[in-house]
């Protein structure tokens, strides 16, 4: 961490960018990260992808960058919450040709690709490791805490997920006490949702099937339903969560076809067996508990290749426990 900040110190001009398919983990970080490097003086752009409009809440967008990207100068890519290269989506080719390189992440797929690494993957999240280099730089604002207290909501599921360790409580309530309006960005980010989204929900759990007895619980949901009650591919967060709260169930999986022909995303979810081993084997990554990937295959063929490779990772994790 210290050769991180100090590099921090010496450089001037700053792009920041995550994974693609951006999370609350990864903007809250992204931006958390650019407010304290813009009071330190610094010259920050954001490069992200379009995200869902539940985290609109978290300020920040003024950092986006909107133009060429091929024009966009870079001296130092800081990647946040992402764990190679190939996920960094548009902005991968503005990190190959920086000058230097960070990367700051908690999963423990991380393949450590950037000049400075800092990957902890027991932490709750990337912005609890935001934010103890934050610390470090500035006195957080309320932009700062609102960011990455978003952030850690989003990975923690609202502090339920087993990576919530003290170490994370003790610095939301730091963030709390700067007088962020927590609750309000808490019901925002996991409570409220549109109108369509509970529409397609309705869908999802239309389509949802169960197998190993019920301990694995999954769905899928269609281009096409989604587009019969005017959802989006934003509208499909939680799904997979919801799923997983099925007593009796172990793992879930939950899949839907993005807005590219032929691309479906799939995202898992699980109280034991190691989900990152199946998303891995699909070309994703991810935690233990929680993994996701984009496949480029048929709905119904990566639904299949999913539920084998899930039956098999649970049969594995009943012969180690």
């Amino acid at each position: 961490m210290e050769k991180i900040i100090q590099l921090i110190k010496e450089r001037q001009n700053f792009v920041l960018s995550g994974h693609i398919g951006p999370d609350g983990d990864c903007i809250g970080s992204c931006f958390g990260l650019a407010f304290a490097l813009e009071q330190l003086g610094k010259n920050v752009t954001v490069v992200l992808e379009p995200y869902p409009q539940i985290y609109d809440i978290i300020p920040g967008k003024e950092f986006l960058y909107t133009g060429d990207l091929a024009a966009l100068d870079v001296d130092v890519f800081i990647a946040l919450d992402c764990a190679d290269v190939g996920r960094l989506g548009i902005a991968q080719p503005l990190f190959k040709r920086a000058k230097r390189t960070i990367c700051i992440d908690h999963h423990k797929t991380n393949t450590g690709f950037a000049h400075r690494n800092l990957i902890e993957a027991e932490a709750s999240s990337t912005s609890e490791i935001v934010y103890r280099i934050v610390e470090q730089l500035v006195k957080p604002t309320a932009e700062i805490a609102t960011a990455i207290y978003a952030g850690i909501v989003s990975d923690t599921g609202g502090f339920k997920y087993s990576a919530t360790a003290p170490s994370t409580l003790e610095i939301t309530a730091k963030l709390i006490s700067t007088g962020i309006p927590f609750t309000e960005i808490y019901n925002e980010m996991l409570f409220t949702h549109s109108f369509a989204a509970g529409k397609a929900r309705g869908i999802a759990l239309g389509n949802a099937r169960q197998a190993m007895d019920g301990r694995i619980t999954y769905s899928h949901v269609t281009q096409e339903e989604m587009a019969s009650v005017g959802a989006t591919v934003s509208d499909m967060e939680g799904n997979v969560e919801y799923l997983l709260t099925t007593r009796g169930t172990i793992s879930s999986f939950f899949a839907y076809e993005k807005k590219t022909p032929g691309q479906v995303k799939i995202s898992f979810r699980s109280h034991g067996p190691d989900v990152s081993n199946v998303a891995i084997a699909m070309g994703g990554g991810g935690h233990q508990l929680a993994a996701a990937g984009t496949v480029e295959e048929k709905l119904e063929a990566v639904v299949q290749q999913a539920l084998q490779l899930l039956e098999k990772e649970i049969a594995d994790y009943d012969m180690r426990t």
